[in-house]
């Protein structure tokens, strides 16, 4: 099966039916001129393998199978070209393009396995073909030459795929690192604002999701008294909280400074409630600590749930307002419902 570490799927399917495309003409050109030079057989074999090449278009959602079976008649037709001769005695240099096309079908070590396999049943065939009474090559330096540098294409080949593959890992893995920095805050490794106005537009959060807006009490009076430094700390250790409480559906964010947001999928209204109420307790039980430091820390809550067709900013202007009031109230709560009193917006 194509076992390239790099390419994509397209990529892959895109290369296989560019090689097919290439194989298939080629095998039917070679068979017409084969034909005319009076090599029956060999003409006979390339109209099988233009065939098989010409598979991938009509045989659709089965590229691993097909790219395997083009492989081995590839190698069929080699070992052929080397007993016969091919045309004129130049069937053995088509043996140059096995190795690259090998490796990318099958990677770096099923490559090389089939690679040594072909070249050791090649070198046999080599050393038979005058007694299979078919060919016979003007000296032996002409199969010594060609194993040769087969040999040594196949080994430059496999050093370029194995540091291939090698760079090819530590780019994805720095695009890994570029995507989780560009979707994270640095500090708390919650989801950023960007990333969660992405989120959100997730048929998942529509009608019924659940807004949780939260923004610490008093951060101000804990970076004038402790620093910044433990300052960022406390963030640290809501968004600890945060994960303990949520779920992997649930989007977490630090909205900006000492504000939070999370968001609860639609259908799940008790649970968000149950969230909010689960983060007062495990803060009020434990304290933040900080080498010497050790004090509790609270926060506010404004809790909102969507109603059909509202925006994602109506959502957190209403949980804003519910956030305020939150604080306005005395801190360390949660504001879920409409003040009739003030005709809060809906």
């Amino acid at each position: 099966m194509i076992d390239t570490v790099n390419a994509s799927d397209k990529d892959k399917a895109r290369f296989l039916r560019v090689f097919a495309f290439i194989g298939s003409i080629t095998s039917f050109l070679m068979a017409i001129t084969s034909y005319q030079d009076g090599y029956h057989a060999l003409s006979y074999l390339l109209i099988i393998g233009g065939f098989v090449f010409a598979s991938p278009f009509v045989i659709k959602n089965r590229d691993e199978t097909i790219a395997v079976l083009m492989l081995y008649a590839l190698y069929s037709m080699m070992c052929f070209l080397i007993v016969s001769g091919g045309s004129n005695g130049t069937g053995p240099l088509w043996l140059f393009i096995v190795s690259p096309v090998t490796f990318f079908i099958r990677g770096l070590k099923r490559g090389a396995f089939d690679l040594i396999l072909l070249a050791i049943i090649i070198s046999v065939l080599f050393y038979f073909t005058d007694q299979f009474g078919y060919y016979s090559y003007p000296s032996h330096y002409f199969p010594t030459r060609v194993m040769l540098c087969f040999s040594i294409l196949c080994i430059l080949a496999g050093f370029y795929e194995y540091y291939r593959n090698k760079y090819s890992l530590q780019l994805m893995e720095q695009l890994k690192l570029n995507q989780k920095l560009a979707r994270t805050d640095a500090m708390t490794e919650l989801a950023n604002r960007r990333y969660t106005t992405e989120c959100l537009q997730d048929k998942r959060f529509g009608e019924g999701a659940v807004f949780l807006l939260m923004d610490v009490d008093n951060f101000k009076q804990i970076n004038d008294t402790y620093g910044h430094q433990v300052g960022d700390e406390v963030l640290i250790f809501f968004a600890d909280v945060f994960k303990n409480v949520c779920t992997e559906d649930d989007v977490i964010s630090r909205w900006g400074g000492e504000e939070f947001l999370i968001v609860i999928p639609t259908g799940y209204e008790l649970r968000a409630r149950k969230v909010a109420e689960k983060i007062h307790k495990k803060l009020a039980d434990k304290p933040f600590t900080s080498g010497q430091h050790r004090f509790n820390v609270t926060l506010s809550i404004g809790l909102y749930v969507r109603v059909a067709d509202e925006s994602v900013d109506h959502c957190l202007n209403i949980a804003d307002k519910r956030l305020y009031r939150a604080k306005s109230q005395g801190k360390n709560q949660t504001v879920a419902e409409v003040d009739l009193a003030k005709h809060e917006p809906a």
